[in-house]
């Protein structure tokens, strides 16, 4: 039984295969990044800025019901969600276990002022993901500001300190697409730069001109598609080296690969979240999504109305 009352079509689209869910905590966040696709909503207020606690739990134990064992706590940024002494954070997480999802993670930016970490429900996470885009000031500044890079590597260490899986994500932009004096792109010293302070994985987001609405808000950050295959080409000769002396995983986007490489296995370069229906995208102002590219735009699979407690489907 669920406790929202759901649209037949919602309900059949995902058929039992629903994964994972994002919570969207918040739209609210210290900073405002060049590639940041939320933008529009920070600035223009779209609708509610926060999902509430109840609403988390509700949607949460329905979502679960469909399938889904993981989920990611973002935003915005989570760290401003709810109260200051994150209450309605280390609540929600523990209600999320308890309904049984076996994975929770959060994305931070890694800019709260206190110690977070250290809070006995926030150590419920299975993992947090800092968002870092770049290895010193001058390149994780191009797209996230000034005065970000020491406070989230900080806290990033403050998070291995504590014994948490730490993950990066970084984008691929133009800084880090630049070549060092040893001819090697930039992001040759973020994965080294991780792998120093101890971090278990990196995960690259390369920051394209897809063509649809996130075009607008992406700024001047973008490389070029043929820009995108030789670094990859790159990376991934090096890295079959320095992955046999070190423990960090690296994860390379596959899109934009040669028609040769993609016929020998269509079945991996093929994949779509959107085609597998494997994960739902929570959003404070209503919406419900199954693909990131279309954040702050009009298009989404279904809306929640949460005083009437329903999920209407989009047309």
């Amino acid at each position: 039984m669920y406790k929202y009352e759901m649209d037949k079509r919602f309900i059949q689209y995902f058929d039992g295969r629903m994964h994972q869910v994002f919570f969207y905590l918040t739209d609210q966040c210290q900073i405002r990044c060049k590639q940041c696709l939320y933008k529009p909503n920070l600035t223009f207020h779209m609708g509610n800025d926060m999902i509430s606690p109840q609403t988390v739990k509700e949607l949460g134990a329905d979502f679960h019901q469909m399938g889904a064992s993981k989920v990611t706590l973002m935003g915005g940024e989570p760290a401003l969600y709810g109260d200051l002494e994150h209450n309605n954070l280390q609540e929600i997480i523990k209600c999320l276990r308890g309904i049984g999802y076996e994975y929770i993670r959060m994305d931070t930016n890694g800019l709260y002022e206190d110690d977070m970490l250290a809070l006995e429900g926030i150590k419920e996470l299975d993992e947090i993901s800092f968002s870092l885009d770049g290895y010193d000031e001058e390149t994780n500044g191009f797209v996230r500001g000034s005065n970000c890079f020491e406070k989230t590597v900080n806290n990033i260490k403050r998070a291995i300190e504590l014994n948490y899986n730490v993950y990066i994500t970084t984008c691929v932009h133009k800084k880090l697409a630049e070549k060092n004096v040893d001819g090697f792109p930039k992001l040759k010293s973020m994965i080294e730069f991780a792998d120093s302070i101890g971090v278990r994985e990196i995960n690259f987001h390369v920051l394209l001109k897809h063509g649809f609405p996130m075009d607008t808000w992406t700024e001047d950050t973008a490389i070029t598609v043929a820009e995108w295959m030789e670094i990859r080409e790159v990376l991934e000769a090096w890295l079959d080296n320095f992955a046999e002396t070190h423990n960090i995983r690296v994860r390379i986007p596959q899109h934009f690969v040669s028609k040769e490489r993609f016929e020998k296995n269509k079945e991996f370069y093929g994949y779509c979240p959107v085609k597998l229906g494997e994960r739902i995208l929570v959003h404070p102002d209503g919406q419900l999504r199954i693909c990131s590219g279309l954040i702050s735009s009009k298009y989404c699979i279904a809306k929640y109305i949460e005083k009437d407690k329903k999920i209407i489907w989009e047309e």
